[in-house]
């Protein structure tokens, strides 16, 4: 029995172009603190931060809300991602 790889075909440009990279800009201003921040027309909009404690990444939404402690900053960053939409 072999394998057989069977292509897809690939999106249009267009929608490759029309897809964000990412939906917030990340800054650290301190050791164990990652602030994001969202563009809009009329400037910056803090979204959230993900802080290191106790050996946790907690993440907390634009608002405060606490979203969750998770095992890595990438995983609380996610969280934050995920409530900006």
């Amino acid at each position: 029995m072999s394998l057989l790889e069977i292509p897809r075909p690939s999106a249009p440009q267009s929608a490759v172009e029309a897809t964000p990279r990412r939906l917030l800009r990340w800054l650290s201003p301190a050791n164990g603190l990652w602030v994001a921040m969202r563009e809009t027309p009329t400037g910056d909009d803090f979204a959230g931060f993900v802080e290191l404690v106790q050996g946790e990444f907690r993440a907390h939404d634009g608002q405060g809300t606490f979203l969750g402690a998770f095992e890595s900053r990438e995983s609380g960053r996610d969280a934050i991602e995920g409530a900006a939409r």
